[in-house]
């Protein structure tokens, strides 16, 4: 037993240390095994995801600065997202306060739900959610909380009036991209845009819709109104901000394929009811797909 032990204790990745060698590739072998049609855009979207967070520089301003150019590139309103994610990330398991994939009680769920939920149902719904998902959430709040008016990333009421300004420069910044991207039309067509710029920016929405999707919506993960909203809880079982983006500390983890996880949480995560049996909360709400 001590053997088995120290054997343990050797082979643990602290104590071991980094290989000083040499990699056995080189940079341009990198480059080629990525092929032409490859989307990197996504890794481009995240460095502007990091300077929102000030996690790219140790000065504010080369985190906006970067921040902004880069998402305006995307057509994603830099400050306006970066407000409404660090309330994401405070809110993440509240009922009300929630940012995204916000779940419905099942009497909330729209009148066609029930309707869509068999195969060609998910199908549809899953290519909807990763084609449109992104722009309609930042454009009308789509998936959001509810407001009682029109909330959308361009305006409205996820805002204080102490924050328009960053709002204003945000929009002004996309309606520069957006006149870019005219004159590049005028100049290059419509089919050009669409391949080199549009494709690639549709498979980045899909990228960050799916990620956010298989983050928040499991049946392991439970919802709670504000008198029982914990959000030390909250944040420890669903980030891990520093390495991945991911589940946290207290997340079991999932080995689940992707695709077998995306048609898990189609199929399973519709509405959400109070775990009531067995002692539990009416305030506690968990994932059901019963109609």
């Amino acid at each position: 037993m001590v053997v088995h032990g120290k054997k343990n204790k050797e082979n643990r990745g602290w104590v071991n240390r980094v290989s000083i060698k040499k990699p056995p590739f080189t940079l341009s072998q990198i480059k080629q095994d990525i092929l032409p049609h490859c989307c990197i855009l996504t890794g481009v979207w995240v460095i502007a995801h990091e300077c929102g967070h000030h996690a790219f520089s140790d000065y504010q301003w080369v985190d906006n600065t970067v921040g902004l150019i880069l998402h305006s590139t995307l057509l994603v309103p830099y400050f306006s997202w970066k407000i409404s994610h660090r309330r994401y990330h405070s809110n993440t398991g509240s009922m009300e306060h929630d940012k995204v994939f916000v779940p419905k009680p099942k009497s909330k769920l729209s009148c066609f739900a029930k309707y869509l939920n068999n195969p060609p149902g998910r199908v549809l719904s899953l290519v909807v959610t990763l084609t449109l998902g992104w722009p309609m959430y930042l454009a009308f709040n789509v998936s959001g909380r509810y407001y009682d008016q029109l909330a959308s990333h361009y305006n409205g009421p996820i805002f204080s009036d102490c924050e328009r300004l960053q709002v204003y420069i945000s929009d002004a910044s996309i309606f520069t991209v957006i006149y870019v991207l005219y004159k590049i039309t005028a100049t290059k067509g419509l089919a050009w845009l669409l391949c080199t710029y549009g494709v690639p920016l549709l498979i980045v929405h899909a990228f960050l819709v799916l990620l956010t999707l298989l983050r928040v919506k499991t049946q392991r993960c439970f919802f709670r109104y504000n008198r029982e909203y914990d959000s030390l809880s909250s944040v420890v079982r669903t980030s891990n901000l520093a390495d991945r983006h991911g589940p946290g500390v207290s997340f079991p983890f999932d080995r689940t394929l992707i695709y077998k996880a995306m048609w898990r949480k189609a199929k399973e995560c519709l509405y959400v009811e109070p775990d009531v049996g067995g002692g539990g909360s009416k305030c506690v709400f968990w994932y059901r797909n019963k109609f």
